[in-house]
């Protein structure tokens, strides 16, 4: 609960309890405490080995980034909209299957690990998208969408452009946080490297 401050002690009461379901998820990535003695803390390469944030971190974190907790259970299925990469479209479809309402956070992350060599570093993933869907017991959604472009396939590079490299790159959703874990991959291939 970090500070709860004057009223966080009943809303945490209330959460410990079960009387309220509380959605949240965390916005950075929580390392072990060997985390330390494996990096220094005035290197601020974020890429250098085992790397920093969630987009770096080649270690097993102690909570990763997007990790959360609900005392319900959902449902995902996600299918993609449209061919090639210059824009797509992710539908999915969400339902509660628990006994209780909450929300359901689902994260859309890139991934460009088929790319090949490039002179710069290539991030694990990428978060490019997310949304929050509130759902009572057992109901569902119509649909849940992510529209995509070639620029949300487009990594950095060294000379600070936004640059689509060909290869394999990787469109991944992920919900449920730490308990119930829910991936979909939709793999999209690249025939050309475009600056964007």
């Amino acid at each position: 609960a970090f500070n709860p401050s004057v009223a966080g002690p009943r809303a945490l009461a209330a959460t410990l309890l079960g009387a309220e379901n509380r959605w949240g998820r965390l916005p950075y990535t929580m390392y072990p405490h060997s985390y330390v003695q494996e990096q220094e803390m005035t290197n601020y390469d974020m890429a250098k080995a085992p790397g920093r944030t969630y987009r770096y971190y080649t270690g097993t974190p102690l909570f990763e980034f997007g990790a959360g907790l609900s005392y319900t259970r959902f449902s995902l299925s996600c299918a993609r909209k449209g061919q090639g990469y210059r824009q797509f479209r992710v539908e999915c479809h969400a339902q509660n299957t628990g006994g209780m309402a909450g929300d359901l956070v689902v994260l859309a992350f890139h991934s460009a690990d088929g790319i090949g060599k490039v002179d710069h570093p290539v991030p694990l993933r990428a978060l490019r998208n997310f949304t929050r869907v509130s759902l009572g017991a057992g109901e569902a959604t119509n649909s849940v969408g992510f529209d995509f472009t070639s620029d949300d396939l487009a990594l950095v590079n060294a000379e600070g452009q936004p640059t689509l490299y060909p290869g394999t790159h990787h469109i991944f959703l992920r919900a449920g946080g730490s308990v119930q874990e829910m991936t979909t991959t939709f793999v999209i291939q690249v025939p050309e490297t475009v600056v964007v």
